[in-house]
């Protein structure tokens, strides 16, 4: 299943729903399961139960479990089944995608957690000044970064220049979805609570992390900007994805592919990353966990110079493309002391 959030317009201004893309179109999940139960409750009724199980907000759909999802399929399948396309008080339940503004699945994440698991990615990073020592395979350790939740925005979204920037730079990183969480996972449990996994546009500004990461500390202003974080345009859930190191990724400027790798070359599955994260941490749904960019997934990587009006398109097979437009830099580049 292919979930996502989406805003649609209305007299009163847009709302916010929770939609799965089908072939019929891109179904509102909540209306959907709504209509179900009108066909066997009072209308109110079938309002309040339906809404409670499957609630019009990501976070708390993901927190639901493999339930809720349950409960949407049954719902869309009965949908389709009938050839349904409104609710009983005429309220819509198919989109096109055209009607429709496709926000971050999670349009602010509980948390972000961002690993590396790119070997090859981390020393062409060296090879360019952007130099962190890794921990010994054998300390255990996993080190990871925790991004900016207010950073998420959605598909088609200008990636804006912050005012201190005049190199962006874009990667392309897999990422799951947390589903139920919990604490102090193991691997087994870790993998039954990811709910899915979609596409995210880490985007870098290369000039100032590149002295931020000299400190030893990693990147903060390199990395932590508004629209610096690109979400969707899908979450895939779990059983349709598989092994997520069987995936192709791929980086397209302007149409043309730059790059291309499938997932066999993370050194950490993202079971271990979840368990890793989860000691001694309530890990909650939506939480993001990135395995960070494989090497070629960015522009610094291929000694590749994004312009402003590029469009830079980061696909994942079985998730679909992410599509944003680079935006214009300041003329007048600052810094505060």
């Amino acid at each position: 299943m292919k979930l996502g959030t989406f805003t649609v317009s209305t007299p009163l201004g847009p709302i916010r729903r929770i939609g799965v893309q089908h072939p019929l179109g891109v179904i509102d999940a909540t209306a959907a399961r709504i209509a179900l139960h009108e066909h066997r409750l009072p209308r109110a009724a079938a309002e309040r139960v339906g809404a409670a199980e499957v609630p019009a907000d990501m976070i708390t759909l993901l927190g639901s479990g493999d339930t809720a999802l349950a409960w949407i399929e049954e719902a869309i399948d009965a949908l389709a089944g009938r050839g349904q396309a409104h609710r009983a008080d005429g309220q819509r339940l198919i989109y096109a995608e055209s009607d429709i503004t496709l926000l971050a699945p999670v349009p602010r994440p509980p948390g972000v957690a961002n690993f590396s698991v790119w070997p090859a990615h981390t020393a062409t990073g060296a090879a360019h000044g952007f130099n962190l020592s890794r921990a010994p395979e054998e300390s255990g350790v996993k080190p990871y970064w925790k991004g900016n939740p207010d950073s998420y925005v959605g598909p088609g979204v200008t990636l804006e220049f912050p005012p201190y920037a005049t190199e962006l730079d874009v990667e392309c990183e897999l990422v799951c979805i947390v589903g139920t969480g919990g604490k102090n996972l193991n691997a087994e449990t870790a993998e039954r609570a990811i709910a899915g996994y979609t596409i995210v546009n880490d985007a870098s500004v290369r000039d100032i992390q590149r002295e931020e990461m000299k400190t030893g500390r990693g990147p903060s202003k390199g990395k932590d900007f508004d629209t610096g974080n690109v979400m969707g345009p899908w979450i895939v859930t779990r059983d349709e994805i598989g092994d997520p190191r069987g995936l192709h990724l791929s980086l397209h400027v302007n149409g043309q592919q730059l790059s291309g790798s499938d997932g066999s070359g993370m050194v950490w599955t993202f079971p271990e990353m979840l368990a890793y994260l989860s000691m001694g941490q309530t890990v909650h749904p939506g939480q993001v966990i990135s395995a960070g960019c494989y090497a070629g997934g960015s522009a610094m990587d291929l000694d590749h110079h994004l312009k402003p009006g590029d469009w830079v398109e980061l696909r994942i097979s079985k998730i679909g493309s992410l599509i944003n437009r680079i935006g214009t830099p300041p003329t007048q580049p600052w810094r505060k002391a």
